[in-house]
């Protein structure tokens, strides 16, 4: 009987390391799994599939085990088997879910609410707003906890609390378990695609416009620690998920031109790159980058930390930037097919990611060399890839849900 227990738990084992997740109580507690945005799980899985769904994606994929979580603009939370793209189970809302989703402990934990903003004291959401958590095997529903402004921010847990900063300027804090409130706090300012970013075991950050700000608090309590603020005309601070090394924080916002008028669709901008410090939120540089024109909506890239490196694509420009993370120093740039709205991911010092132009592109972390760049037929938009193995997974902006192995994506020449 101890053996075959013994042989029960070895198998768990080695499928929890062959998909790159812990043994035992494999989780995802934060925005793109880690600090530094690299969705990478290690293993040997190589697979190519293609799965259309009804609903546009803007949240990015969790893979535990051999399961991928992803939720879509039409309201609609799958469970896909990430080895051959097979539906396990649906979950519908009323609104789009465009968080990461969390996984904690049994339970599928995402964010619902759109991306309508009110100008009368800024907020962004409306109609059915709320953080739910379902069964992660069976996709019943657990509990759910509505919230004033729009759940679009991905969440994180911190210190034992499971911390949201909504469409309404609210910092909430719930019990991820049960759904049980424990506080509010009033962060004068809304959030939309940023996300909450874990500093350290009791410290976190986040980012929202009004107050145009990053601000540290402490997870427990949500008292105040410090605040980075940016100017007014830095639009798409509620957008950007910032990203750290641990010394550092950064993340992306466009500005317009000097002269011109304030924030509307298609003005004339220039992409801004910086990094405050993560202990005082004291500026450490800005960089300023291309112009191009302001989209409808999705104002900020997805920045990604390796090493002495932070990757950004621009949300109003069709490039890529490698930049130095002491200085900002602009290492190389790559022009592609589309802005790259999308985060990135890197693995064996090559970057992969997805533009608006339809492309899946491979990239040489160290000089910016384009290895390979695949046409998907399909625009990548805030949506950022995962990698499982040898495979990329990656939701489209016209509802597919793909996987591709890595070598394709470098091995393909399609302009």
């Amino acid at each position: 009987m101890k053996m075959k227990t013994l042989r029960l738990a070895l198998t768990g084992w080695v499928a929890a390391v062959l998909f790159g997740c812990a043994a035992q109580q494999p989780q995802w507690t934060q925005f793109r799994l880690n600090p530094q945005h690299n969705a990478v799980l290690s293993g040997d899985l190589r697979v190519s599939w293609r799965l259309p769904t009804k609903g546009a994606y803007s949240a990015s994929p969790t893979v535990v085990g051999s399961t991928l979580y992803i939720g879509n603009n039409d309201g609609t939370l799958y469970a896909i088997d990430v080895r051959n793209g097979s539906i396990l189970w649906r979950h519908r809302t009323g609104n789009p879910l465009m968080s990461n989703p969390l996984v904690y402990r049994g339970l599928v934990i995402v964010g619902e609410g759109n991306s309508k903003y009110r100008t009368h004291r800024f907020t962004v959401g409306s109609g059915e707003s709320a953080l739910f958590a379902v069964d992660a095997r069976t996709g019943a529903l657990r509990w759910s906890a509505p919230l004033k402004g729009s759940g679009m921010p991905t969440p994180a847990i911190v210190n034992g609390l499971l911390l949201q900063h909504n469409g309404e300027r609210e910092l909430r804090a719930f019990e991820p378990e049960t759904g049980t409130a424990r506080y509010t706090v009033d962060m004068d300012s809304a959030a939309a695609m940023s996300a909450i970013l874990p500093i350290d075991s009791d410290t976190f950050v986040s980012a929202g416009q009004d107050l145009n700000a990053l601000q540290a608090r402490t997870a427990g309590s949500g008292a105040f620690i410090w605040v980075a603020v940016f100017p007014k005309r830095a639009w798409g601070i509620l957008d950007c998920p910032p990203a750290t090394d641990g010394q550092s924080i950064f993340c992306d916002y466009p500005a317009p031109v000097a002269g011109a008028p304030e924030y509307r669709t298609g003005r004339v901008a220039r992409e801004h790159a910086w990094a405050v410090d993560a202990r005082s939120g004291k500026f450490k540089w800005n960089v300023t980058l291309e112009s191009g024109r302001v989209p409808k909506q999705n104002l900020a890239g997805i920045p990604l930390v390796v090493g002495d490196s932070v990757y950004v694509g621009s949300a109003i420009a069709p490039y890529v930037h490698s930049l130095a993370t002491a200085d900002g120093n602009v290492r190389w740039r790559l022009r592609v097919h589309g802005p790259v709205k999308s985060g990135l991911v890197a693995k064996d010092d090559v970057v992969y990611f997805g533009d608006y132009g339809g492309y899946l592109w491979a990239v040489d972390a160290r000089t910016g060399k384009a290895i390979g760049s695949k046409n998907m037929h399909t625009s990548f938009n805030v949506v950022s890839p995962a990698i499982v193995g040898r495979t990329l997974v990656i939701g489209s902006n016209t509802g597919d849900v793909i996987a591709i192995p890595l070598d394709v994506i470098a091995s393909s020449h399609d302009g």
